[in-house]
């Protein structure tokens, strides 16, 4: 028994792409398949979302789920990283006076975020401190996930003498799980 999980972003790839011609020859065998299409959310949905987000009424966030639907296409991956960019920069805050979440449309309005969400977290990611960029990227060669043993080498070596401090950092950013 096989189990097989294959992805793709249908606006990269056309109809001649190997993972069609895979698709069409499992099928010819009688192999069974499942394709599913994964939409963003809808601008209904995100409203929901960040309204229990900040804990208010969904006739509140309207206008604010309005533009963060228009500047990530309801991709949550980049709704939650946009939203964590507007607090970080205080243009979406708590305020402590009025008790509750308060935003400025008009910034929010005339920000200039991609759509492109791999460039928004290449962005993301050249802010950080060298010695972070260098613990993700060493990481990064040990795949999705890492032994504690590795980690401990990694931090014990005098060829990386700021790996701690980096994974800190990348933690703290919530870069790392």
């Amino acid at each position: 028994c096989i189990f097989f999980v294959g992805s793709y972003r249908d606006n990269e790839i056309n109809q001649e792409h190997a993972v069609f011609t895979l698709m069409a020859e499992l099928d010819l065998c009688g192999v069974p398949s499942t394709t599913m299409r994964l939409a963003g959310l809808n601008e209904c949905d995100l409203n929901a979302m960040l309204a229990d987000s900040i804990r208010a009424f969904p006739r509140t966030t309207k206008s604010l789920s309005r533009i963060v639907y228009q500047k990530t296409n309801g991709n949550p991956y980049f709704v939650k990283a946009f939203l964590k960019s507007l607090v970080d920069r205080h243009i979406l805050n708590y305020s402590l006076r009025e008790r509750r979440w308060v935003w400025d449309l008009r910034r929010i309005s005339s920000e200039d975020i991609t759509t492109n969400v791999l460039y928004f977290l290449s962005q993301r990611m050249s802010a950080l401190t060298e010695s972070a960029q260098t613990a993700l990227k060493v990481l990064s060669c040990f795949g999705i996930k890492v032994r504690k043993s590795i980690v401990s080498h990694l931090i014990a070596t005098s060829r990386y003498p700021d790996f701690q401090a980096g994974l800190d950092e990348a933690n703290e950013e919530r870069l790392l799980e």
